[in-house]
């Protein structure tokens, strides 16, 4: 230690005052160091909190926006399956809704099926065939026993029908397709009438009263009242107008019906029409003499015609008479009111 003094006290002073002052900027700049360093420290603790507070925030507030896009891709799948779902709803209505339809129309399709083959079973259950005199005739039990007694009475039970198919009657087959022609119609008695009279100026009175018998006996009492009426009126006619008296325009005329009917206008009239319609017998024999209000020398012209068996050569005779401002009222009268061409 004492060589160790000796030596430093030994060096010039202007050394040992560089040294002094080298020591003290070591110091100095150890404490500097020092204190920079704890400054330092100091800093990046601080600057290290802010750094994890700023990135737990930036985390956080990334966690909350992903957090959002996944919400809003939620909520866009959800909506999506909403409107596949929805669509397929609406699918899965129409269907349906078609398919009622369908069904509905299969429905009323089988239900008038069902209206067809129950009124056919009806009908084949009330069908009957009938042999009136070895002719053959169908047609349904409702139409024969709505109006005839007869039939009304045979269908009813009381009569064992079941026994055969065909029903046999021992009646005359040319009258009865009128009868049943009747029986068919709604109360036809104009067609039944017209029929009497084509049949009774064909065939003569007998033919009727021989259709009265049949409608008598099968108890048809629309037909039998028809008839008769047909009957009585000809008979009333045939027995009032043997002989008939016209007075015709103040002038007396006297003939027979038989003369008269063959100008078409007095047939119609002596068979009891005119153009308002039927008359009966009982009137027109109490309209004796009839009376016309026509031109006496024109029926004298046409009576005189009639009793020549309507004779061309008599009637232009009688034409040839007249003057000439007459002619043409002649032709009128003879065409337009005694029908004659």
């Amino acid at each position: 230690e004492g060589a160790t003094k000796t030596k430093t006290s030994a060096m010039p002073s202007s050394h040992v005052v560089e040294k002094n002052e080298e020591d003290d900027d070591v110091q100095a700049g150890g404490e500097a160091t020092t204190t920079t360093t704890e400054g330092k420290g100091e800093d990046d603790d601080d600057g290290s909190s802010s750094e994890i507070r700023v990135s737990s925030l930036l985390l956080r507030r990334s966690n909350i926006v992903d957090q959002l896009f996944l919400k809003q891709e939620l909520l866009n799948r959800r909506e999506e399956d909403i409107l596949k779902r929805s669509k397929s709803l609406e699918d899965l209505r129409q269907r349906v809704e078609r398919e009622a339809r369908e069904l509905e129309d299969q429905k009323s399709r089988f239900e008038s099926e069902k209206r067809s083959v129950r009124k056919y079973k009806e009908s084949e259950a009330g069908r009957v065939r009938l042999n009136v005199g070895g002719e053959r005739f169908e047609t349904s039990i409702e139409t024969l026993r709505e109006k005839s007694g007869f039939f009304k009475a045979m269908f009813s039970g009381a009569w064992d029908t079941e026994a055969s198919e065909v029903v046999f009657i021992d009646r005359c087959p040319k009258r009865f397709p009128l009868l049943l022609n009747f029986l068919r119609s709604d109360d036809d008695n104009d067609c039944l009438t017209e029929y009497c009279y084509e049949t009774a100026s064909r065939e003569g009175l007998h033919e009727i009263i021989g259709l009265l018998r049949e409608a008598e006996f099968y108890q048809i009492d629309a037909a039998v009242e028809v008839i008769e009426e047909f009957v009585n009126h000809t008979r009333d006619l045939a027995t009032a107008f043997d002989t008939i008296t016209l007075n015709v325009g103040g002038e007396l005329f006297a003939t027979s019906r038989r003369t008269l009917c063959l100008c078409p206008f007095f047939d119609n009239l002596l068979a009891g029409f005119t153009n308002q319609g039927q008359l009966s017998a009982s009137k027109l024999s109490g309209l004796q003499p009839i009376f016309l209000d026509r031109n006496p020398k024109f029926f004298a012209i046409l009576l005189d015609y009639l009793r020549s068996g309507c004779c061309r050569q008599v009637l232009s005779h009688h034409i040839s008479l007249l003057p000439d401002e007459l002619l043409s009222y002649f032709k009128d009268d003879m065409k337009n009111f005694y029908e004659l061409d």
